[in-house]
């Protein structure tokens, strides 16, 4: 029996997409899409299980400086295909959280503001993981929470799985990453950012990521239909929509 979190040692959210009903009654499938926090703390050992689960590809979603401060130990591997590739840049939570939000949720005007002026990175990622090689792809962040959690959304989302699932998966965060969050507001206070605020962009509220897929259905119908807007191949949205439901029967 697989279980959504995997406790890997050096890591505190890597969890499995797999087992939701989808909307054709199927299920996501497990050991296929992973979503997780920060690689960095893993050593070889602890890397080269997750490869020998089936991790092939692993898609690195920080910025180049995030990166080059906190390496992944998948990259150079030849075993494993690994892409660094920037979601939010210059969208960073530490800069987001000092700014004034007219809609009072820094994290939904976060989220909205990916969604529009980082199209082209969230193309990229969503057509990588749908032209992926057979195997696991993880996909990843510093916490696993905002990057890594809209496109969690995103692929349950056009996968038809449940929205309170979707809503569910995304919040099981804040249970797993509360020593996480006290290592990132202790580095945090020592540059002097405001905590309070910052500390609102650590949580993990599902009526947040509600209003982010109700922003979607509201301006493009759906999740399908939003990334075919931002330039997604027909092609790999179908591969994408495959792979998704490519469990056994529910």
């Amino acid at each position: 029996m697989y279980k959504r979190h995997l406790p890997v040692e050096g890591t505190y959210n890597i969890r499995d997409l797999g087992g939701y009903r989808t909307g054709t009654g199927t299920v996501t499938p497990w050991r296929r899409f992973l979503r997780a926090d920060s690689p960095h703390r893993l050593n070889a050992q602890q890397t080269s299980e997750l490869v020998a689960a089936g991790v092939r590809t692993v898609i690195d979603l920080r910025t180049a400086h995030e990166v080059e401060s906190a390496p992944s130990p998948f990259a150079g591997r030849e075993d494993v295909r690994f892409v660094n590739l920037p979601l939010f840049d210059d969208l960073a939570p530490t800069i987001m959280a000092g700014k004034d939000h007219p809609m009072g949720d820094p994290l939904l005007f976060f989220y909205l503001a990916a969604l529009s002026q980082r199209q082209d990175a969230i193309r990229a990622v969503i057509s990588i993981i749908a032209t992926a090689d057979d195997g696991a792809v993880m996909f990843n962040c510093t916490a696993g929470k905002d990057r890594t959690g809209l496109i969690a959304a995103i692929l349950l989302g056009l996968a038809g799985v449940a929205r309170d699932d979707i809503l569910a998966d995304y919040a099981m965060t804040s249970d797993l990453i509360p020593e996480l969050v006290a290592d990132l507001l202790a580095v945090a206070g020592q540059n002097g950012v405001d905590l309070t605020s910052y500390a609102r962009m650590l949580e993990s509220p599902a009526p947040t990521m509600e209003a982010a897929l109700g922003h979607i259905d509201q301006t493009h119908g759906s999740v399908a239909a939003y990334l075919a807007a931002i330039g997604v191949p027909q092609s790999d949205l179908s591969a994408l929509q495959e792979r998704l439901k490519a469990g056994a029967v529910a």
